[in-house]
Order: structure tokens, then C-alpha cells, then sequence
């Protein structure tokens, strides 16, 4: 669970996934989100986050968006969070963000992955265990660039990004920097040169 769901978040997302799947499938399915579909041209083909694209290029995948209108495919895609919603979240309290996380990875593994799945029969982390061997293997080096920005350091020494204030060092030159935005680092760049690095704030 997270505190966004702007590109970056959601591209960290992806990240996690395939890591804790230990490999990447061929294909994505999306339901319409911002973050993934841009548009559609006048011949119905769907224009993509390019951003998106060049991670889901990185591991080999492919994305491919719910056709509008179409109850079906929008419904597979939505029908788990229900099964989240209706048998994690009910009756449940949570410190913070962590901790909701750390509850929700051992219901995964205690309730929902162990559980007979209603409509296969068959045992969700059986199942999966049968399917990760088609899954593709991670690549070897990290997904890197997503964004690259224009921004103005502040009387304090700071960059604003994503709402969040990020420092440089006392020594900076040049009024605006170049902030790199990657999927759990913000790099902060003057004249080409890497002067700060901080991982993302939530």
C-alpha cells in the first residue's frame, strides 16, 4: 500500500512486484489509470505512459490496457481489491503505513495465498508456485531514468519534488538544478555532475 499514486509510485510499484515474483511476466494488464494510458487515437490503438513503457521494455513486458466499456476484462482486474477490501481491511485498525503493510504481508501469506481459490479450486500459492517457472527472469542491471526536471533551490538549500523538500549541498553553484526522479531515488544533478542523492519520500 502507498501514500500516491502518481508515476513514480506507481513505477516503484512495478518494481517491488516483479522482484517479490522473482520474475516478470509477458504482459500487464491495466484498467485505464492516468499513470499507464494516455489516450486513444482516432483507429482505437492505445497510447501508452512512456515512461511505463521504457520499464515494462526493461523487464521484457508488455502492457496492454482493459478495452473501455467491457465489463469483463475491467472486472478481473478489479474483482481481488474487492476480496482485499471485504476480507483484510473490515474490523481492522493500523498504526501507520508500515504497519498496514507488514499485517497485509501476513494475511497474504496465512489467509489469502493458502486459501482454495473459488473459481480455479485450486490452492493460490500451489498455483503459483506451478506458473513462476514461465515467468521471465529479472534483468540483470536496475530500471533507471523515469523523469528529469527543471527546479529552483530554495533560500534554505532545498528542492521541492513530489510535495517533499530534498537537500543540496551548501556548496551549489547554480540557482537551478536538474533533478533526476527514479523509481526510489532522487538524483540532483548541476552541470551533468551528481552533486546529492536521496531516496523517496513518501
Amino acid at each position: 500500500f502507498c501514500a500516491a499514486q502518481d508515476l513514480q509510485t506507481v513505477l516503484r510499484c512495478h518494481i517491488e512486484a516483479f522482484a517479490a515474483m522473482a520474475g516478470a511476466p509477458g504482459e500487464v494488464l491495466y484498467d485505464r489509470m492516468k499513470t499507464a494510458v494516455i489516450g486513444e487515437d482516432a483507429e482505437g490503438v492505445v497510447n501508452y505512459n512512456v515512461s511505463l513503457v521504457a520499464l515494462l521494455s526493461h523487464y521484457g513486458a508488455l502492457p496492454r490496457a482493459c478495452r473501455p466499456y467491457r465489463a469483463k476484462t475491467k472486472g478481473k482486474v478489479e474483482r481481488p481489491f474487492r476480496y482485499v477490501r471485504e476480507d483484510f481491511f473490515l474490523g481492522r485498525s493500523f498504526r501507520d503505513l508500515e504497519d498496514l503493510n507488514a499485517q497485509f504481508r501476513q494475511w497474504l501469506d496465512t489467509v489469502a495465498n493458502a486459501r482454495r481459490h473459488a473459481t480455479t479450486g485450486r490452492i493460490v500459492a500451489e498455483h503459483f508456485a506451478e506458473e513462476k517457472p514461465h515467468l521471465q527472469a529479472l534483468p540483470a542491471g536496475p530500471f533507471n531514468a523515469v523523469l528529469t526536471l527543471d527546479r529552483r533551490i530554495t533560500r534554505d538549500g532545498m528542492v521541492s519534488v513530489g510535495g517533499n523538500l530534498y537537500s543540496v549541498p551548501d556548496g551549489t553553484r547554480r540557482r537551478v538544478v536538474e533533478v533526476q526522479t527514479l523509481a526510489g531515488t532522487i538524483n540532483i544533478l548541476e552541470d551533468g555532475e551528481l552533486i546529492a542523492a536521496h531516496p523517496v519520500l513518501e
